[in-house]
């Protein structure tokens, strides 16, 4: 069973998805906790290259949307913007092989923390155009997704950016989450994803997600 968390910064992904995996092991379910950020590794010196180069003046924390403009405008035109994020994606695909589809191959269960929709939203769509349509993302999200391991079950943890921004230290600004979140709440609907309030308390969450899962596992279990 492949089960993933996705959701803006500061939305409780790590935290519940950690506790669910401790509570599925605790059941008998054995879950492996697999940390699904996209990391730089294949990609990283072309993306150390191209700061040094073009964003050397520009700063995330200090100008948030000049950083993002600039990026942006590095990629306008559409042959840089497909390079970029095929290379993205094929940074995150040896990970996923590694991280992901190896442990499934091998009969493991597992809790992914973040995965290719966050890369696309959080990484990607925000140099490429994170202001076009909500179907264009989808239809890319379903193009790069379709050839990663399929997740049985996809929650999505949303939260209003102010008490998000609360629970992050290291978030450019607000409006960094504002458009995120509008995305994810978009591509969720679509995509059918299992929504979760992250405004509850924590422990009134973390049941409520035990529940849906266990009942989740046992119909996957059963088919």
């Amino acid at each position: 069973i492949f089960l993933c968390f996705a959701g803006i910064d500061g939305s409780g992904k790590t935290t519940l998805s950690r506790h669910l995996t401790q509570a599925l092991n605790k059941r008998g379910y054995k879950f492996h906790y697999v940390y699904g950020r996209f990391r730089p590794i294949i990609s990283a010196p072309f993306l150390a290259l191209g700061r040094r180069l073009l964003l050397r003046k520009k700063d995330i924390f200090k100008d948030y949307q000049g950083y993002t403009q600039g990026r942006a405008k590095l990629f306008r035109r559409r042959l840089p913007g497909l390079l970029f994020q095929n290379l993205l994606f094929f940074d995150q695909y040896v990970q996923v092989m590694f991280k992901i589809k190896l442990p499934l191959m091998l009969g493991r269960n597992v809790v992914c923390d973040r995965y290719i929709y966050d890369t696309i939203i959080t990484d990607i769509m925000p140099v490429v155009d994170l202001s076009c349509s909500p179907d264009r993302i989808i239809a890319i999200i379903r193009n790069y997704a379709s050839r990663l391991p399929k997740p049985d079950f996809i929650f999505l943890a949303d939260a209003p950016e102010e008490i998000a921004l609360s629970r992050k230290t290291d978030v450019p600004s607000i409006e960094y989450l504002r458009e995120r979140r509008q995305v994810y709440l978009e591509v969720g609907r679509k995509l059918g994803m299992a929504f979760l309030d992250g405004t509850k308390r924590l422990e009134l969450l973390k049941s409520e997600v035990e529940t849906r899962i266990f009942q989740a596992a046992k119909s996957i279990a059963t088919e």
